[in-house]
């Protein structure tokens, strides 16, 4: 399930930013559409970093961070 939620978004993201790049090339605006799904994938990495970002520095630190069942990739 995972390698398909990656997958959408890779495709999601390419969509965005190859749309926005063609819009700027054709100096066109871009619709307020894509402009929204750009800065939801934005706030999405944004915030996904942040978070794993956190549980590593928790790792780091040595506190138990229940994983699931990541703990065996570790």
């Amino acid at each position: 399930m995972t390698e398909f939620l990656v997958f959408l978004y890779a495709m999601l993201a390419m969509f965005v930013v190859m749309s926005m790049r063609r819009n700027q090339k054709l100096q066109r605006p871009s619709s307020p559409m894509l402009t929204m799904a750009g800065w939801g994938l934005f706030s999405l990495s944004t915030t996904l970093a942040l978070l794993l970002g956190g549980v590593a520095l928790a790792i780091a630190m040595g506190m138990n961070v229940p994983l699931g069942n990541f703990e065996t990739m570790l």
